[in-house]
């Protein structure tokens, strides 16, 4: 009789972890499938036209994750030092700035650097004066000061 039970148990254990190991849940699914992803594996797919690019980024920018919204800033600043700046970042990347994530915050602030947009010094000098990180403070003077620095091209 122990020996039937154990092996019940060995099987049940072996069924859990294969289907744990093999399946995601419909949330996880949907999820995925919003952000771009194949929930059920990999898919080769051609580049990604731009625009959506952009739109993608924004919408990250007010994503529900810090991380995602760190990750969408640092993507934003790939971007722009690729030569694909474009004006519509601005003003998410300055609502970013009064993110509650300090790493979110110093990401939109290298971000603004790399858009080159003029108008970001002021909300920029705001940041140095009043953020409560001392390390996004730093940053932002740093950016400041390089912007200052060079003439204005928007």
């Amino acid at each position: 009789m122990p020996l039937i039970i154990i092996i019940a148990v060995i099987g049940a254990a072996l069924v859990w972890w294969y289907k744990s190991e093999h399946s995601s849940t419909l949330n996880e699914k949907a999820y995925l499938r919003g952000r771009g992803y194949s929930a059920d594996g990999p898919e080769i797919r051609g580049p990604i036209p731009l625009d959506a690019r952009v739109r993608s980024l924004i919408d990250s920018l007010d994503d529900v994750t810090p991380y995602a919204r760190q990750r969408a800033a640092e993507e934003v600043a790939l971007m722009c030092d690729e030569g694909q700046k474009d004006s519509r970042f601005f003003a998410p990347l300055v609502a970013a700035l009064d993110d509650n994530s300090a790493a979110v915050r110093g990401a939109a602030v290298t971000a603004l650097e790399k858009l080159g947009d003029s108008r970001a010094q002021v909300h920029l000098k705001r940041v140095v004066d009043s953020d409560d990180s001392i390390h996004v403070r730093a940053i932002a003077r740093k950016v400041v000061e390089r912007m200052s620095a060079v003439p204005s091209s928007s």
